[in-house]
């Protein structure tokens, strides 16, 4: 029996694969659990346009990161931080204080990772890296201040 697998099946097959299975494999677990449909033309044609359609959104959030990335390079945030006599922080700065701040300034990078040169445990200027994924990087000032 021919069927059209809609979801990776570790061992077995991955998505959009056409595969020869046993019938019982096929109508009593892959069908009913969701994994796979019978190959039929309408069902391939439904999986490509499904196909289709996730390419298109993904080129879509590519190209709004890589907007968003260009509008943020070089841009300074000020984060106040609690330290110590001596000037140290009491925690170091963390990735959500850097989105929050970056959310006031009105960019929404929820979706970016921000990477650290090191722990930032003093006040000081740094410069950190966003990463938006897809090879999109942008980078920035976090200026932190007692």
């Amino acid at each position: 029996m021919k069927i059209l697998f809609v979801k990776d099946v570790k061992g077995t097959a991955k998505r959009g694969e056409i595969k020869d299975v046993a019938e019982g494999y096929g109508l009593n677990f892959l069908i009913p659990q969701g994994f796979a449909v019978m190959s039929t033309p309408e069902n391939m044609a439904k999986m490509k346009r499904e196909s289709e359609k996730k390419v298109k959104t993904k080129e879509k959030v590519i190209d709004q990161s890589k907007v968003l990335a260009d509008k943020i390079k070089g841009k300074r945030i000020e984060i106040k931080a609690k330290a110590n006599e001596a000037g140290k922080l009491y925690a170091s700065v963390s990735e959500a204080e850097v989105k929050s701040a970056l959310k006031l300034k009105g960019f929404d990078i929820r979706d970016a990772k921000v990477i650290f040169p090191t722990h930032i445990k003093e006040a000081g200027d740094f410069e950190v890296t966003l990463d938006f994924g897809a090879g999109i990087q942008s980078s920035i000032i976090i200026l932190v201040r007692v």
